[in-house]
């Protein structure tokens, strides 16, 4: 019976023994400077596009320049004045004469010779802002009785986009933030010992949406009297990411 006991004795010794050097580990002790570190917390949301850029474009190729001109002047002109027309509030349908160009079309010269100008080309780009998406069937169809439809860009409006990174900041700060007491606990110390010294803010918008069509689509439509074209504007990805520079002491 003596010998057991002294087996068991022996047993619970060497036990005490292997698990002194991890009873005894201790977490390393944060420098009295302090520990500095960065921590990220990032934000997003799916914002509505609310606004669009639509583009129209009208080409001519004539033996003179100035009949090329004269041409997508006249379209351009058509273009405005319908645009003009619609019954739209002040500011909600922006017109901008993007580019007008000509150029000269030459002759292939055969070997030995030079070649020659043998009609002009012109090209004139409207480019409408519309800031109110019901606006924008009636703008494609007024613009695409005279030019060629293009593309149109959708976005999501600054006031929108504003009011949004309002809220994105205070929620990436906050997921920083708590990122840092993580860590802080981590070391086996408390939210009280962090301290936050610098702050880096960067956001990004995902890409907008791109509608298209064959170019002579919407002047097809106008000839046939057919319905406006329906326009889904679609969504935009924005977010926000902070970087927090903290100080965590013991």
């Amino acid at each position: 019976m003596q010998k057991q006991w002294m087996k068991v004795s022996c047993a619970a010794a060497a036990a005490l023994a292997l698990a002194a050097p991890l009873s005894g580990y201790a977490m390393p002790r944060v420098a009295d400077a302090g520990l500095v570190m960065t921590v990220t917390g990032e934000a997003n949301r799916l914002l509505a596009n609310d606004q669009a850029v639509i583009t129209f474009t009208a080409e001519a190729q004539r033996p003179q320049a100035q009949d090329a001109s004269d041409e997508i002047i006249k379209a351009g002109n058509a273009a405005i004045a319908a645009l003009n027309a619609i019954n739209a509030p002040a500011g909600q349908v922006e017109v901008q004469t993007a580019d007008f160009s000509t150029w000269p079309v030459r002759t292939r010269a055969k070997e030995g010779e030079t070649s020659e100008i043998a009609a002009w080309g012109a090209r004139q780009t409207l480019r409408v802002t519309v800031r109110d998406l019901k606006l924008a069937s009636a703008v494609m169809s007024a613009a695409g009785k005279s030019m060629n439809y293009d593309g149109v860009t959708f976005s999501v409006s600054r006031a929108v986009r504003e009011a949004a990174q309002d809220e994105l900041l205070a929620e990436a700060v906050k997921r920083a933030t708590e990122r840092a007491v993580t860590a802080a606990q981590a070391l086996g110390l408390e939210e009280k010992n962090v301290r936050i010294e610098g702050i880096q803010v960067s956001g990004a918008a995902g890409p907008s949406p791109r509608y298209y069509a064959q170019p002579m689509m919407m002047r097809a439509a106008a000839a046939n009297d057919s319905a406006e074209a329906v326009v889904s504007a679609g969504s935009a990805d924005t977010a926000l990411t902070v970087s927090l520079t903290v100080r965590i002491t013991p």
